[in-house]
């Protein structure tokens, strides 16, 4: 199980099933430690909690929340290839791959065939990083749950790739066919139905594709990395805060005259309300 995944086990069962844990552990406390002793579980995770929230509410630690967030609101552009910064943002293509695979067993992410299904896509990604050089893998988000439901065994992740190209062939490496045969025999085989797998390509020309953030920790595109050209260390994309620059989705798209339409026509809207 990945280390993402790990962050995920508070997920896995809805509220009530937590709340009944909570008080079936009381319980146990209640039976087996002296009366005096009985609230202290209780008393601790209360007040560590709320020491937690008093600390940072008042500016004593800092706001665990705001680690890494990039202030502001602003726009991402991705390196040349010599690792400059580009002069027209959304110059550059951009594939994304979405994957995702789901428990439909009574046992969530322990039935075995998920938990085997999980292992290849955790050793999918890891082969992709090992490759980033010279396979076009730029990086993926942490893994995450749709909130469908109250707890949830859809485990998801999106990468993204400079070309449509090379995510085509990292569907040709050794460890995806492997893991490709084994999906195929796991569906067709006594139990097809127990887990679920999804993927949804897409890919983005030059001039179609953007991304505006505002106080937020990098995430998506903004989580990217480029080789440097003749060295081994790795470069996020440039960030521009220009509100100027980053004016609208077409002019993030690097299109100055279609934003310049749709200036106008917001204008238009405006004034006629």
């Amino acid at each position: 199980m990945g280390y993402y995944n790990y962050n995920l086990v508070k997920d896995d069962l809805s509220l009530p099933a937590w709340l009944l844990i909570g008080a079936t552990s009381q319980i146990i406390v209640s039976l087996t430690a002296p009366r005096a002793f009985i609230f202290v579980p209780a008393a601790i995770v209360f007040s560590v909690l709320a020491i937690n929230f008093a600390v940072q509410a008042l500016g004593i630690t800092k706001n665990k929340y705001l680690r890494n967030t990039i202030p502001g609101r602003h726009t991402i552009l991705f390196p040349n290839d010599d690792g400059t910064r580009p002069e027209k943002l959304g110059d550059k293509p951009i594939a994304m791959f979405l994957v995702g695979i789901r428990s439909n067993s009574a046992l969530g992410r322990l039935n075995p065939t998920y938990r085997r299904l999980q292992h290849y896509m955790d050793e999918l990604f890891e082969d992709a990083e090992s490759n980033r050089a010279t396979n076009g893998y730029l990086g993926r988000t942490p893994d995450f749950l749709p909130q469908d439901f109250s707890s949830n065994n859809t485990l998801l992740n999106i990468s993204y790739w400079k070309t449509i190209d090379d995510l085509e062939a990292f569907a040709r490496r050794p460890i995806h066919i492997k893991a490709f045969k084994y999906l195929v025999k796991a569906q067709t085989g006594d139990k097809p139905q127990e887990t679920g797998v999804l993927h949804e390509v897409l890919y983005c020309p030059p001039g179609h594709w953007e991304g505006i953030y505002s106080n937020m920790n990098p995430w998506g595109l903004e989580l990217l990395k480029w080789i440097k050209p003749k060295q081994r260390a790795l470069q996020g994309p440039y960030i521009e805060h220009d509100l100027k620059v980053i004016n609208g989705m077409w002019g993030r798209m690097g299109n100055k005259l279609r934003q310049a339409e749709a200036d106008e026509k917001a204008a238009e809207a405006a004034a006629a309300m």
